[in-house]
């Protein structure tokens, strides 16, 4: 029997964190059994401007279903690189992500005690760059419709089948201002996918309620961005 295809493109939340790679790609393919073969083409800190670079690549697969989940990096709020304090901070705090709230903690007493300090770095580093530079955003609202837009028209032209996928949510209180661009970032989703009568999950609206109602450590590490066992 010949297996149908399906790619999954995304961020690290779709790729997975740490050495376990924690994502749904399994479950999904548990989920389908052995009718369909699943491919992880994801990749951790990239946005939708990544799909597009290598489309190419994707169309060469093949595939027969291709489900995208970006907006979580291209929307995202963040410290301002481009003032005067991130060239000052130091160096490890200035590598993609690292000023980010850390999503896993270690169980070894001593090794922990150490994340947590540089998470309050983390968090030090940021108000200080928020307050002093501002902030900024990777993909711009324009430019992420634009280029959301032009994969998922070329993937259907190839002849798969596009799912398209919402943000996840997460928490405001660690990513301020990022929430209501997510919003914003989501409605630009569902309409490209009523546009082209594409697929669209709404995990927001679906995280948000389960948080509501188990609160954030039942579905999400410490970060509250990244989806845990039981968010995935």
């Amino acid at each position: 029997m010949i297996k149908k295809k399906i790619i999954l493109l995304g961020d690290s939340i779709t790729q997975g964190l740490g050495s376990r790679k924690v994502n749904f790609t399994q479950t999904l393919q548990d989920k389908l059994e052995n009718c369909f073969v699943v491919e992880n083409m994801a990749l951790t800190g990239t946005t939708i401007l990544y799909a597009k670079k290598i489309l190419n690549s994707i169309i060469s697969r093949n595939p027969d279903y291709v489900i995208i989940l970006y907006g979580n990096v291209d929307a995202q709020i963040r410290p301002n690189r481009q003032g005067v304090v991130f060239p000052h901070i130091p160096e490890r705090f200035r590598k993609n992500g690292m000023l980010m709230p850390r999503p896993f903690y270690s169980h070894t007493f001593l090794k922990m005690m150490g994340q947590k300090i540089d998470n309050i770095l983390r968090k030090l580093f940021s108000e200080l760059i928020y307050k002093i530079d501002g902030s900024e955003q990777w993909v711009d609202k324009e430019l992420f419709k634009e280029t959301y837009d032009y994969v998922v028209q070329k993937l259907l032209d190839s002849g798969s089948q596009v799912v398209a996928c919402s943000t996840v949510f997460i928490d405001d209180i660690m990513f301020p201002g990022s929430l209501n661009q997510y919003m914003i970032f989501n409605r630009e989703i569902a309409d490209i996918s009523e546009k082209y009568q594409c697929a669209f999950i709404d995990l927001y609206n679906s995280l948000a309620k389960v948080v509501q109602k188990s609160g954030w450590e039942a579905y999400y590490n410490y970060d509250h961005f990244h989806p845990n066992t039981g968010g995935v």
